[in-house]
């Protein structure tokens, strides 16, 4: 818009304002647009009225903002936080959410990377994927059983707070530690963001995270997302400026 071949935060606002019709949406877009109250309207606040502008925030009840100005929003029960479904100690999912299986997006990820390592002379493949409420239910109570509450909650999820429900978490080859220091889990540190995922569960990120470091553990996000909190070198948590931590 001012010729000068590249979009700034005022043209995007601008665009988006003018491509409203309807006067509600419009007075939202315009309200919105400054979601920090910062007085600047940057590249977060001009994602926000994007989606505020095409309907995808109003599918869900706005909950707040977290502490880096990012909206919440609940639907059925599911917290999405700039479009990403969040599932952690904070934020629980719906006993009766049930994907049934890996999503789509995440499985056809995962083959498209599977491809790309074999081809480079490297095995990785799903040792667990999609897990049910009932089945998180009975692992976690199981590692209770076995090893206390308090040290099972630093690496099993509680029912309802596990990634794996999302069907948009897999874990990795062997599930141990051991598997971040092989040629598969070296590649895959430094190349899942390509395909749209995350290490989830970072070494030295515990505190933050509520669990122990999991280089096995991937976490679908989408190929934008993942490369902005790959680089920004923070957990899920920090990047959207939100807690792990049981009530």
């Amino acid at each position: 818009m001012n010729g000068d071949g590249k979009l700034t935060a005022s043209d995007a606002r601008e665009i988006l304002i003018l491509s409203v019709t309807n006067e509600k949406q419009k007075r939202a877009v315009t309200s919105k647009a400054d979601i920090n109250g910062d007085g600047v309207i940057g590249a977060l606040d001009a994602r926000a009225v994007l989606r505020i502008s095409i309907g995808l925030s109003y599918e869900g009840r706005l909950k707040g903002y977290t502490e880096k100005g990012y909206p919440v929003y609940e639907k059925d029960g599911l917290t999405f936080i700039d479009g990403v479904l969040i599932a952690n100690k904070t934020y629980s999912l719906p006993e009766d959410y049930a994907p049934d299986g890996l999503l789509s997006e995440c499985e056809n990820a995962f083959s498209l990377m599977k491809k790309d390592a074999a081809a480079k002379g490297l095995s990785i493949y799903i040792s667990s994927g999609y897990r049910s409420y009932s089945y998180q239910e009975n692992l976690y109570n199981r590692y209770v059983r076995r090893d206390g509450k308090a040290l099972a909650d630093t690496y099993s999820a509680r029912p309802g707070h596990s990634e794996h429900q999302t069907g948009l978490a897999i874990d990795l080859n062997t599930v141990t530690r051991s598997f971040g220091n092989t040629k598969e889990g070296k590649w895959v540190a430094a190349h899942c963001h390509e395909y749209g995922f995350i290490i989830r569960y970072p070494e030295g990120k515990s505190h933050i995270t509520g669990y122990s470091y999991e280089p096995w553990h991937l976490r679908y996000v989408g190929v934008e997302t993942a490369k902005r909190i790959t680089e920004s070198g923070l957990c899920l948590e920090e990047y959207y400026g939100i807690t792990s931590v049981y009530s």
